[in-house]
């Protein structure tokens, strides 16, 4: 009676072992981003949306009623790297919700954007908070 319990006692410790959650990625950098552009003194409000498939990443840049796609996006776990056509190339660090860089090319300056929460989700309760 005891060795079966041992056994399925062993059997479920080593399906838990095996379930361990996947170290972090980059797709922690997909979302949106709002924040500013610096060129020249003058500040711009401006928004980036990432999101990937696998490891193919899409892009788009907004600023105020233009979006455009990002143009030669790579994405580590740490840094964005995206070119728009006529403005520049953008070279940006990650740090938690956090995104700010450079921008090369063109008119230099820089860019500083926070992750965009979204809306809050949902709480639901069964019978009141």
């Amino acid at each position: 009676m005891r060795i079966p319990l041992l056994i399925g006692s062993i059997l479920l410790l080593a399906a838990c072992a095996g379930a361990s959650p996947r170290p972090y990625s980059d797709e922690g950098v997909a979302g949106r981003w709002q924040g500013v552009l610096l060129r020249n003194g003058l500040r711009a409000p401006m928004a980036v949306e990432l999101s990937a498939q696998d490891r193919d990443w899409r892009g788009r840049f907004s600023a105020g009623d233009n979006s455009v796609p990002l143009q030669d996006l790579r994405v580590t776990t740490n840094s964005v790297h995206f070119e728009l056509p006529g403005e520049g190339t953008f070279e940006g660090a990650v740090a938690g919700d956090s995104m700010a860089g450079s921008i090369s090319g063109g008119a230099t300056g820089s860019f500083a954007l926070k992750r965009d929460p979204g809306e809050a989700p949902w709480t639901i309760y069964l019978f009141g908070p």
